[in-house]
């Protein structure tokens, strides 16, 4: 899953050196090395046409129609488990093979469990098509459970020797360490955030310095976004590790974007010098040097945040009384809350890269919320995971059940019409299906067609060639050679192609066949195909470019019940209740990255800043719960003007989410009407001692914010391209999954 990248990313991952033609060209090689060196012998040598055939099968499954990615030891790994998860869906495939139903039966739940096993990260999402082909094979007649070690054997030797192949066969350089674009961000973050202390300092010196430093840190942080990584290096796994890495990542965006904000209020003609303002983000910008100098030697800051601490705490204490003895306009008002927010997202990427360096969690007196993952276990930790997409509203289960319906219908086609090689039919289903129906009807005409191709050519080999196996045995090791490279760089009719050749050659060395066999072929694969996309017309046809638009609209509802819930916190002292808005936005950001990669979606609606508003409003809130504990209210009239003006912010964010769902882009001029409101209402309304001015600044601070972010959100579903919009933050597209 990919989003569209900034024009100019010096920090963005470049492909490997060769290109994707040499690349794909190495894995095909390995993949042909490792299939002949399994077949091979099994069937010439030890006269076994079963294990031979699974252990060409499980390299094809694992190494052709599987992404295994990461460094040269965690591909190993994935290699080995894979082989150990394999012989069981071989057994199972086995037992089930006894009639339709109960294959059938399996396929639903061992298709919804494998696809679905892709939450646990990118991984497993990359083998998952090779552990359904584990079960889909022998889950057809003949019912032979006396052959399962034959099978188990084969699936092993196959498994163990594209391992070797791997690791030995021009091998694939791993990613570059994480740690690394991590450093490269923090790096830049600080020295935006030194820039701008200078300018805080002194407004009247600010140059070009600032702007060219914000840019450098904005492209940093962009190279931060999930979708802007390779699959290897993204960290989606559920484990402490990953989600460390996660929130760094986040704190870091967020942390930059803050300071972006921070520098165009301060930038504008006619700003006083803030000094105090310039020390905090002093200590930020030390902050983040001191994280980059850490993940660059590979070990945790000794003592993470105390200088930090000291200096947010001393900030804390001394400008509620700097602004109640001068008038407080609405940019300085924004301009304390930003750096307040800065502060706390770099202590929180600073506790969160720790738990990827390897530290003991904090103590949790001292712990951000956020940063609960740092002292649970494993399996809580995938346990959450599990349950936070058991919902008819996570693309990761539609796709589950997609997969899952579309697998056994399938299975119950080729049953009941018994149709020769009927796994042909599972498994271009389980290729062809794609998320959403218009993704499918661009790809099922390609398809079909480079199969078609294939089997003219197939065909002709068979009648011309005969019974005479050794002439298939000399030629299928260079026919897999190109058939596997040309896929990857040709596209997917290529690729059907190849595999079409590759199937009949196999089968010729297996059994007695003629040129029927590719006629077999043709008619499995149109079936397979058609299913795949009937199936998808019916279970969640738009994928996720439909979900995400109700997701959006759900994550803002949520929103706006948070501002309300803070609001009331600040004006009454009332203690927060349990919000799921962390929970909607999670989702919100992978029904965004399924969207995509789905055709059509990119002349939508800029989801992104959507996502970024949103985002937004769960950074703010938690900043404040942090901040202002329950019980503490301002004096009557102040906290009623405050909650009046919080009361026009919340119903104008249900109205747009209401409009979203409908399908209607918000209402124009609302946030232009809700700015000069909450402005209008927020000029004299503060009073009281020095913590109600606190609160209250950091209120009417954030209600100036989600009036201009309005604003922001009405311009996401303006007609003109997304390239004319107002650069948001770069908070956005948060991965929610760390803040869970």
């Amino acid at each position: 899953m990919t989003a569209d990248a900034p024009a100019a990313d010096p920090h963005r991952v470049r492909p490997a050196a060769g290109g994707p033609a040499r690349n794909a060209l190495l894995r095909a090689l390995r993949v042909t090395v490792a299939g002949c060196l399994a077949f091979y012998p099994l069937r010439y040598g030890f006269d076994d046409s079963t294990a031979a055939l699974y252990g060409l099968f499980a390299v094809i499954a694992l190494g052709a129609l599987s992404e295994v990615t990461g460094t040269p030891a965690a591909r190993t790994r994935t290699y080995l488990a894979a082989v150990g998860v394999g012989a069981v869906l071989v057994t199972a495939g086995t037992l089930a093979a006894v009639n339709t139903v109960v294959a059938a039966a399996g396929m639903l739940v061992v298709g919804f469990v494998v696809a679905y096993a892709g939450v646990g990260g990118p991984r497993i999402v990359g083998i998952a098509n090779g552990l359904q082909l584990f079960y889909i094979l022998p889950c057809f007649p003949p019912f032979a459970p006396d052959t399962l070690d034959h099978r188990i054997a084969g699936l092993v030797v196959g498994g163990l020797l594209l391992t070797a192949a791997d690791r030995l066969l021009w091998p694939a350089p791993g990613p570059p360490p994480p740690a690394e674009r991590l450093a490269v961000a923090a790096e830049a973050i600080a020295a935006h955030a030194t820039a701008l202390r200078a300018v805080l300092r002194d407004p009247a010196a600010a140059t070009g310095a600032e702007e060219a430093a914000r840019e450098a840190a904005r492209n940093a942080a962009d190279a931060l976004r999930v979708a802007h990584q390779p699959l290897a290096q993204r960290p989606l796994g559920p484990g402490r590790r990953d989600r460390g890495l996660l929130a760094a990542h986040a704190a870091i965006r967020v942390a930059g974007g803050r300071l972006a904000d921070l520098g165009r209020v301060v930038g504008k003609p006619g700003r006083v010098p803030h000094p105090l303002t310039a020390d905090l983000v002093g200590a930020v910008a030390e902050t983040f040097a001191d994280l980059a100098a850490a993940l660059r030697a590979g070990r945790p800051i000794t003592v993470p945040t105390a200088d930090l601490d000291a200096v947010l705490e001393r900030y804390l204490a001394v400008r509620a009384r700097h602004f109640a003895e001068h008038i407080a306009p609405p940019d300085d008002l924004r301009l304390g809350l930003m750096a307040v927010a800065c502060a706390e997202e770099a202590r929180v990427a600073v506790l969160a890269a720790g738990a990827f360096l390897g530290a003991p969690p904090p103590d949790p007196a001292v712990m951000p919320p956020t940063l609960w993952f740092l002292r649970a276990g494993r399996a809580e930790l995938v346990w959450r995971r599990l349950l936070a997409h058991l919902t008819p509203r996570s693309v990761y289960l539609q796709n589950a059940m997609r997969v899952g319906l579309g697998l056994a219908t399938a299975r119950v086609i080729a049953g009941v019409f018994n149709l020769s090689h009927g796994f042909w039919v599972l498994l271009a289903t389980l290729g062809l299906m794609r998320t959403s129906v218009a993704a499918g009807r661009a790809v099922l005409p390609r398809a079909f067609a480079g199969t078609a191709a294939g089997a003219v050519i197939a065909a002709a080999l068979l009648i011309l060639v005969g019974d005479d196996t050794w002439i298939y045995a000399w030629a299928m090791p260079p026919v897999m050679l190109l058939g596997f490279a040309a896929g990857p760089v040709l596209g997917v009719a290529a690729g059907q192609a190849g595999l079409t050749i590759v199937v009949a050659m196999l089968f010729a060395q297996v059994a007695p066949t003629d040129w029927r066999l590719a006629e077999v072929r043709v008619a499995d694969v149109v079936i397979g195909g058609l299913v795949g996309l009937l199936i998808g017309a019916a279970v969640w046809p738009r994928g996720g470019g439909g979900e995400v638009r109700r997701a959006a609209a759900a994550a803002l509802q949520s929103g706006a019940a948070a501002v309300r819930d803070t609001i009331a916190l600040l004006a009454d002292g009332t203690p927060v209740p349990p919000s799921d808005l962390d929970r909607r936005s999670f989702l919100f950001d992978h029904a965004y990255a399924q969207s995509r990669t789905e055709p059509g979606e990119a002349s939508g609606p800029d989801w992104l800043m959507v996502l970024t508003i949103v985002h937004r409003i769960a950074v703010y809130a938690s900043v404040l719960r942090a901040q202002h504990p329950a019980g503490m209210a301002p004096p009557a009239e102040a906290a009623a003007a405050l909650r009046a003006a919080a009361a026009e912010v919340v119903a104008a964010y249900e109205a747009a989410a209401d409009e979203i769902e409908a399908g209607e882009p918000p209402a124009p001029d609302a946030g232009a009407a809700l700015r000069e409101s909450v402005n209008r209402a927020g000029s004299a309304a503060m009073d009281g001692s020095a913590e109600a001015l606190v609160r209250q600044l950091d209120g009417w601070a954030w209600l100036h914010s989600l009036a201009d972010d309005l604003g922001l959100l009405q311009h996401a579903f303006a007609p003109h391209p997304p390239t004319e919009a107002p650069r948001p933050p770069t908070s956005g597209s948060r991965p929610r999954s760390a803040r869970r």
